[in-house]
């Protein structure tokens, strides 16, 4: 079997993100029989160990958001800012309904080029910017501002005021990549406490956001899965046979881009 992406992996591949970024900070879960066929799927089977980094109990990151409501019916969005940086572009006019002028503000923010840091959603007129990945409780408390002709933006929330972000900790990590190869960290060690005896199967690697395993229609979760074995699989055990309370620990781990 094959590496298989989520659509939510994919997705944030093909929006400018990278695989190390996008697995950065997460857990590697490792399960009994067979690999579901499409890693959108809900976990099948027993987990057996959860690796994290040098065993430690894996805190989920939470993305911080703040925002604003547009009011009005002329006029137009003139800029948006987040800790003193714009993040939309450019002026973005009146268009319809205060809902359908949310929606290219949100496109304006979201393609925006200079925009690295949040992503942009909208109902009726309620725009939420989200933290992106990786910047965790750090954008706790950055002001959001806005300036605007006769279209009102209130209440302007800033980043963290509506969730509050958090970092987390013990995840796994990735170094530099080399010749297409993303290897593991190697000031790292990746190691899990087992939890349950059986034969390992597949494996799935999530991201640092908290992920409850379920069937993802929406594609919210970036995950990596992949089947297991004592050679020729996606992950490579000196035994598949895992103890219960025995350390299990991943010496080398590598993803290779391929060139063709």
């Amino acid at each position: 079997m094959a590496l298989r992406l989520s659509k939510a992996l994919r997705n944030f591949l093909n929006e400018g993100g990278s695989l190390k970024r996008a697995l950065s900070g997460g857990k590697l879960l490792l399960y009994t029989g067979s690999q579901p066929t499409l890693a959108d799927d809900a976990v099948a089977g027993t987990l057996l160990c959860t690796y994290t980094a040098a065993s430690g109990t894996h805190t989920a990151e939470v993305l911080a958001t703040g925002g604003f409501t547009i009011g009005g019916g002329s006029g137009s969005v003139d800029t948006l800012t987040v800790n003193s940086i714009e993040i939309m572009g450019s002026a973005t006019n009146y268009n319809t309904s205060v809902t359908q002028t949310a929606v290219d503000v949100c496109y304006k923010i979201n393609n925006n080029p200079k925009n690295f840091m949040f992503t942009a959603t909208n109902v009726a007129g309620v725009i939420t910017l989200t933290a992106k990945p990786g910047l965790g409780s750090l954008g706790n408390g950055w002001v959001v501002t806005g300036t605007s002709t006769t279209l009102t933006l209130t209440p302007l929330v800033n980043i963290g005021s509506g969730v509050s972000g958090v970092t987390q900790i013990n995840g796994l990590k990735f170094g530099d990549s080399a010749a297409g190869a993303l290897a593991k960290a190697t000031d790292q060690v990746w190691s899990g406490v087992a939890g349950n005896t059986g034969t390992a199967g597949w494996f799935r690697f999530v991201a640092a956001v908290a992920d409850a395993g379920a069937a993802d229609g929406a594609e919210l979760y970036v995950r990596l899965d992949g089947n297991v074995a004592t050679s020729g699989a996606n992950m490579n055990l000196s035994s598949t046979t895992i103890t219960a309370a025995a350390t299990q620990t991943i010496s080398t781990a590598v993803i290779t881009e391929p060139a063709a």
